[in-house]
């Protein structure tokens, strides 16, 4: 199988291992000898209610998020604090500089252990902050201070015109799964030696009154001893050209530009790597740019994947539903529906944040089509046959590619 074929495959069955229903966390811990959902005290045999009380008020906290003076930490990230037993009444203030509030949302996590606070806004680049926890403890509060880096200063307008034709890798493996849960190291053993590649090509626009202005191509490459190459036998990937996959169009559907940001979709990408084609829908790619283009940070990518062109792949007697009906039987749950009136319950859906955007330099990627990569073939009959018979078929099961080339119905005769 293909690298291209891997992909699309790795990527479905990080969604069918990782969406089994989760584990509840059991907290009950050395003496505890009851199931409610305030245990967490080594001590606690619930015969009074302050038994509960006095193991919040041990709380010691183990880590914070960002750490004490913690010189650059990103922009739009959530601060968390982490306690070593759930803790009594516990709070978070953020101030800025000025010493003003800075306003967001509160959430308790991992059994009430961890305080989760998600600013309202972005922090100010390159500032500094001060942060005050509270709880029902001896070692409260904490105070400490961090500062935030250089991601979210604005690009000026030669640092803008340098993204045309620099190339990133979108490292899916180094992000945070958030759907479905616990499954980045399945993909990481998956495809951890295949670079998603993107870049801004020349018809992009910055201008702010032009945007969504933005046309972005991408690839999928191959890591090797920490160098990445993409194969000229692999279609790129248009993620703005629309269905057509012609960059010019009325479907065409650009990027928006809000400096130093980028952000693509919700849109639908038509895939065909080498012969298995799927469709993902209202994909998202996001992701700030650091002034001097070292990177890309905070990045995005969630969208919807239709598993019915994947299903023959994994299951080649099965029908259309078969991956589903077998991602059902396994852990008990369903695909979500394709379609707005819920008759084609066929996809799954993934959510990966916190994407680092890797610059790669020595690199471009050049528009290739599945007509491309058949002409190149036709030509001499050697370059890129493997891909391009990925395309064939064989109608009349005699044994011989027809030429055809049904897999890619922008080809002539198909």
């Amino acid at each position: 199988m293909k690298r291209e074929q891997l992909l699309g495959v790795g990527l479905l069955l990080v969604l069918w291992l990782g969406c089994g229903p989760q584990r509840e966390r059991n907290n009950d811990q050395g003496g505890d000898d009851d199931d409610s959902a305030d245990d967490g005290s080594v001590t606690d045999d619930d015969d009074s209610a302050g038994d509960d009380a006095a193991a919040g008020d041990s709380a010691v906290i183990v880590r914070t998020v960002p750490e004490p003076s913690e010189p650059d930490f990103f922009f739009r990230s959530n601060l968390e604090v982490e306690w070593s037993l759930p803790p009594n009444e516990a709070s978070l203030d953020l101030r800025d500089a000025a010493g003003s509030a800075v306003g967001g949302s509160t959430e308790m996590e991992n059994s009430g252990r961890t305080l989760v606070f998600d600013p309202d806004d972005d922090l100010s680049p390159s500032s500094q902050y001060t942060v005050t926890v509270s709880w029902s403890g001896d070692d409260s509060p904490l105070v400490f201070e961090f500062s935030t880096g250089s991601y979210g200063e604005q690009l000026d307008g030669a640092a803008e015109q340098g993204l045309v034709g620099r190339v990133f890798n979108l490292d899916l493996t180094a992000g945070n799964f958030v759907e479905p849960p616990g499954v980045g190291a399945i993909l990481q053993s998956q495809i951890d030696d295949v670079a998603i590649l993107f870049t801004m090509t020349a018809e992009s626009n910055f201008d702010p009154a032009s945007q969504p202005g933005l046309h972005i191509l991408g690839a999928v490459g191959e890591i090797d001893g920490g160098q990445v190459s993409t194969d000229a036998c692999s279609e790129t990937l248009g993620f703005t050209y629309g269905a057509d996959g012609v960059l010019g169009t009325s479907d065409d559907s650009p990027a928006r530009w809000e400096n130093p940001s980028m952000e693509l979709g919700p849109t639908t990408l038509e895939l065909n790597l080498s012969g298995l084609a799927t469709t993902i829908e209202d994909l998202l790619i996001s992701g700030a740019f650091h002034p001097e283009l070292d990177d890309m940070q905070g990045g995005v990518f969630e969208g919807q994947i239709d598993t019915r062109p994947l299903a023959p792949v994994l299951d080649p007697e099965g029908g259309e539903d078969a991956l589903c009906a077998l991602i059902l039987q396994t852990v008990g749950v369903d695909c979500e529906p394709c379609n707005d009136d819920g008759t084609e319950p066929f996809c799954l859906d993934l959510v990966i944040e916190d994407i680092p955007g890797v610059r790669v330099d020595g690199l471009s990627i050049t528009p290739t089509t599945c007509v491309d990569i058949i002409n190149s073939f036709v030509a001499d009959g050697t370059t890129c046959q493997e891909a391009a018979e990925a395309y064939d078929a064989d109608a009349d099961a005699d044994g011989v590619l027809d030429g055809t080339y049904p897999g890619c119905p922008a080809y002539p005769g198909s």
